[in-house]
Order: C-alpha cells, then sequence, then structure tokens
C-alpha cells in the first residue's frame, strides 16, 4: 500500500499525483527526483517528503566528518548530507550513505531544471573568487617585448 508523500514547502500537489509521481520518480538512495517535486526521506522512511520544484530555492552537498565518537577510538568517515532549501530560507538535508549518489542526484537535478542552483552560496562565491584569481593571472594585453617574442615563437 503507497501513502501520499507529506508536503513540505508552499507547492501543493494532490494526493493522487504526488503518490504517483513519488513511484515512478528516480531513486538515489533515500531520497528521489520525480517530474513534479523532489522526494526527501525521513529519519526511517524514504521518500516520505516532498518539495514541489516550484518551491525549491537551491539544492547542494554538504559533507561532515565523523570523529569516531567522543572516546577518540573508533572508524574515521565522511558523512554526505542533501540540502535542500526551499521557500523562504527553510532547508531539509537528508542523509545519504554513498556520497556518489548525492552527486548522482544533484547532476540529475541540474540537467532536468537548470534554474536550480546546485551549489551553496558559500561554494558559488568560492568559486567565482577562484575564477577571478585564474583571470588575473593572464595579461590582456601584451608588451611590445613579448609581442615580439610571440611573433619570433610563431615563425
Amino acid at each position: 500500500m503507497s501513502f501520499a508523500p507529506v508536503r513540505l514547502g508552499n507547492t501543493v500537489l494532490e494526493a493522487e499525483t504526488a503518490a504517483a509521481d513519488r513511484k515512478s520518480c528516480r531513486r538515489f538512495g533515500p531520497c528521489g527526483v520525480g517530474e513534479k517535486a523532489l522526494y526527501l526521506n525521513d529519519l526511517l522512511i524514504d521518500r516520505h517528503f516532498y518539495v514541489g520544484f516550484g518551491s525549491v530555492r537551491r539544492v547542494f552537498k554538504r559533507v561532515a566528518m565523523s570523529q569516531g565518537g567522543f572516546s577518540g577510538k573508533g572508524a574515521f568517515g565522511s558523512i554526505p548530507y542533501l540540502v535542500v532549501q526551499y521557500d523562504d530560507g527553510q532547508e531539509k538535508q537528508c542523509t545519504f550513505k554513498r556520497e556518489e549518489d548525492v552527486d548522482e542526484m544533484l547532476a540529475c537535478i541540474s540537467a532536468a531544471h537548470p534554474e536550480i542552483p546546485t551549489l551553496s552560496v558559500g561554494g558559488e562565491q568560492r568559486l567565482q573568487a577562484k575564477a577571478e584569481q585564474e583571470a588575473k593571472r593572464y595579461c590582456k594585453e601584451l608588451s611590445p617585448q613579448a609581442l615580439s617574442a610571440r611573433e619570433t615563437l610563431e615563425e
């Protein structure tokens, strides 16, 4: 028996439409990408919530490092999260087992909906700063000595 997913955000889908869309969605770990919405996990139930694409403002990956508990013993590893920001700054964070699932889901979202940013605000700022730094490495106009050296090399 399939239950209709629970709405997050302002975009409302009818119960039958949401249930059918969730059933046919493309699955990535505990979450999924449908035609009309993103389906997100609850603590125990996969694809329990949905956020309509009209409400989604930003989707990005967050990676946290585990520290093996307070004792300092145990396994160290990364914990991948998918963060969906919707409506007025609200966000839902979903835990994944494999980081590759998050990357594949972000690639699917960016292919289907290129208007939705798939980087965090900080990530976009770092990417822009890196592009500006790379642009500073190259001169727009060459000096006369550099022009003559280039002509010599081209010959």
